[in-house]
């Protein structure tokens, strides 16, 4: 089947999706390199620790209240039409607002993080209440710089460009993986080694190619401070903020997981939670490598008026969809024999633990689908008000489920919770794509 023949977008679609295939397949190689490699340098337990601490810390890309994403929109928008001053602006305005927002929130994160009782909270020995509150200074000071960083991805995925987008996330996660050989070979097990080591490399990728990039092929859009317009902020604000909303559902609702596990049965079944839908996510690899670019493409068909195409790459990624859900049964199947080559008898990953998630991925991949199509289209005020279900019903349900039924009650509190959104999101997108969404469905 040839998905994307014949238009124009299509072609640039079909570019980034066999480009981000291999950089994807890149990069989950390196992602299972890097759980063997990075057990055999701390235990465990501080393994789940690390994760834990590091999924915390991500909260933090929450906080640009929405900019980035609002930017995404205004930003394809502009290169629609191809206006490049409205998009410097854009830009610069964004960068500047990265300023204003994370530098006092980075003061303000580091000057509460020794206050809080972290071995208690993550139910871990007192003997790592030191290197803890080490760790998240760290990670606070790199997640901010990255996020300032990060804006580049979001220009990067304006100009349709999300394979070169992937390629920066894969070349940091090498450099990482690079970065743990080493200590393995001349540094004794250290978390606080273990976050420097992972969170520079990153950082280190998006410097050079800001520079690069900025000076090349993205001049029109570069940054200066001489095109920051506070007028503007309004603008990405606008939209920004309902995104903010929708990111603040997602934070509650999958990047509090590691946090919520830990409390509830510890860190060693957070290792497991991670071995099991990292190995999953396997399935769903092809399927968000094709969502990934549709959205800046349909912020520009639906700019154009161009619905026939939408509904003909809407129906397309129906089909893939169920190829997912075959790779899911399959995987499901064969996981205790996959488990036994990757991690050994290192961790033991219950099965209820593989086929809960199994079972939630396939939710939320469906739910993804519509997410992003009507993500590009912009009709997000309903997606706004759903989500609030998350926000409010997450972590009471997580908590009662998870001492019920243990670590996986977690994750069926976010399979129900993703149930009520497929259902809601897969009405909108199909009332906006045959252009019958009136009200709240198109606002």
């Amino acid at each position: 089947m040839n998905l994307l023949n014949g238009h124009t977008r299509s072609s640039v679609l079909k570019k980034n999706i066999i480009a981000s295939i291999i950089t994807k397949g890149i990069s989950i190689a390196t992602s299972f390199l890097m759980v063997p490699l990075t057990l055999n340098y701390v235990n465990k337990e501080l393994y789940g620790i690390w994760l834990t601490l590091s999924s915390i810390i991500l909260w933090l890309n929450f906080f640009d209240i929405g900019f980035t994403l609002g930017l995404k929109n205004k930003l394809a928008e502009a290169l629609a039409v191809k206006d490049y001053t409205l998009g410097k602006k854009l830009v610069s305005t964004t960068y500047y607002m990265m300023i204003v927002i994370f530098i006092p929130l980075l003061i303000v994160i580091i000057g509460i993080i020794p206050f809080i009782n972290w071995s208690s909270l993550l139910n871990v020995d007192p003997q790592y209440e030191g290197d803890i509150i080490k760790v998240l200074d760290l990670l606070t000071l790199f997640t901010a710089l990255q996020m300032f960083l990060n804006v580049l991805s979001t220009v990067v995925s304006a100009y349709q460009k999300i394979a070169m987008s992937s390629i920066f996330t894969t070349l940091g996660q090498v450099l990482s993986l690079i970065f743990i050989f080493i200590l393995t070979k001349t540094v004794p097990p250290s978390l606080i080694t273990l976050a420097i080591a992972i969170s520079i490399a990153p950082i280190i990728v998006l410097i050079f190619f800001s520079i690069y990039l900025y000076k090349g092929e993205f001049r029109n859009v570069s940054p200066s401070l001489r095109f920051v317009k506070r007028n503007m902020i309004g603008e990405l604000f606008g939209m920004g903020i309902k995104f903010f909303i929708i990111q603040m559902q997602v934070l509650i609702l999958y990047q509090s997981t590691n946090l919520i596990i830990s409390h509830i049965a510890g860190p060693t079944n957070v290792t497991q939670y991670n071995i099991a839908y990292k190995y999953l996510s396997v399935a769903t690899m092809v399927y968000n490598i094709i969502l990934a670019p549709l959205w800046p493409a349909f912020t520009d068909a639906y700019t154009l008026k161009d619905y026939a195409w939408m509904r003909k790459i809407y129906r397309k990624m129906c089909y893939i969809y169920l190829c997912v859900l075959g790779s899911l049964i399959v995987l499901t199947i064969i996981a205790p024999f996959v488990y036994k080559i990757w991690v050994g008898d290192q961790v033991n990953v219950p099965a209820t633990f593989t086929i809960c998630i199994a079972i939630f991925l396939a939710v939320n991949s469906w739910d993804s689908l519509q997410v992003y199509m009507i993500n590009g289209i912009g009709s997000i005020k309903l997606q706004t008000y759903i989500v609030i279900i998350g926000l409010v019903c997450h972590i009471p349900l997580a908590l009662f489920l998870g001492n019920k039924v243990g670590a996986v009650g977690v994750v069926l509190s976010m399979t129900c919770i993703n149930i009520i959104y497929t259902c809601v999101f897969t009405t909108q997108i199909n009332k906006l794509l045959n252009k019958t969404a009136k009200g709240i469905w198109i606002e």
